[in-house]
């Protein structure tokens, strides 16, 4: 039996791919801080708060009711196994049901290694304020604004591994058919204030620099501060990209990029790149994480057609 495929993802500019969306402050963290709340354009309440991948700081027990995965669970709960407990209107679990109206769940501890969870964003800005979009303030200079582009590929690669489901109603859709080493080559964000060496998510050694926008990466928003590769930047993307294929490591490349220019970029390299394995360009329409973005699934289709090595034929 074949072993995983070894890919290497190469983070071009201007990747929607890439790209995620403003993070808003939640209506949790807006009560707790006696702010105004998020409305529905006709100012009543917002029905939901929505949930961004973030990483827990210590292990908690929650309690998950039975039957809530799904509404027609419970047309089939003589299929399941008895629930860890049953919740009374106190709170307060007990291994046998006490009343009708105790709950029955599932008892989960959440560990912080266990990877990413949905949760409510809770962050302020310095000056108490919400968060309402990724500048402090509308069109605000570089220093007052957040990136939302990726720095590299491995945090989508993560998400979609975590978050995204398969047809067979399971998970890890990449790194189970592959191992993925991530690559900056003209990255669509960058570290502006340098980054450590041993915080590094991408492949490399040594400290990374500080980096300039339009120099180090290229982005398209804020639209204001938006910067597109300059030409000179494929010559630098082609050797780069034929140097980590030429090591012999890898089984394919992905290369991503903005959809504007991504098929002019995968014709160069196809022209110029000598090697024998299959580069793929992925794109998308909508940033990641956005309703029905198409991202995810393009990734996901080019790992399996990389790991399949039809391209062998």
């Amino acid at each position: 039996m074949r072993g995983k495929a070894r890919i290497a993802h190469l983070a071009g500019p201007n990747a929607t791919i890439q790209n995620t969306l403003p993070l808003v402050t939640s209506n949790k963290a807006r009560a707790k801080h006696n702010l105004s709340l998020l409305t529905n354009p006709d100012g009543t309440p917002a029905r939901f708060d929505v949930l961004r991948p973030q990483r827990l700081a210590a292990p908690v027990t929650v309690y998950v009711e039975q039957f809530s995965a799904h509404p027609l669970e419970t047309d089939a709960a003589q299929l399941y196994g008895p629930p860890d407990g049953y919740i009374d209107n106190t709170g307060r679990l007990h291994k046998e049901r006490q009343s009708v109206d105790d709950r029955p769940v599932y008892e989960v501890e959440l560990r912080p290694e266990d990877g990413l969870y949905p949760l409510p964003y809770m962050a302020l800005q310095a000056d108490g304020s919400a968060w309402e979009e990724e500048c402090a303030f509308p069109g605000a200079p570089e220093p007052k604004a957040r990136q939302g582009f990726f720095p590299d590929g491995s945090r989508s690669f993560e998400e979609i591994d975590r978050l995204q489901v398969g047809e067979h109603g399971v998970g890890n859709l990449i790194s189970g058919k592959a191992e993925i080493h991530f690559y900056r080559i003209l990255p669509p964000s960058g570290y502006t204030r340098g980054l450590s060496a041993d915080r590094r998510t991408d492949t490399g050694s040594g400290d990374i620099p500080s980096e300039r926008r339009g120099v180090d990466f290229f982005p398209y928003k804020p639209p204001h501060l938006a910067a597109s590769a300059p030409r000179p930047a494929l010559a630098r993307a082609t050797n780069a990209v034929q140097q980590i294929l030429a090591s012999g490591k890898y089984d394919g490349a992905i290369w991503t990029e903005g959809s504007p220019r991504i098929e002019e970029t995968i014709y160069w390299l196809n022209l110029l790149v000598d090697t024998t394995v299959p580069i793929c360009g992925n794109a998308a329409q909508r940033p990641h994480g956005m309703i029905s973005n198409d991202g995810p699934k393009n990734l996901v289709d080019s790992v399996e057609y990389i790991a399949s090595r039809v391209w062998q034929d």
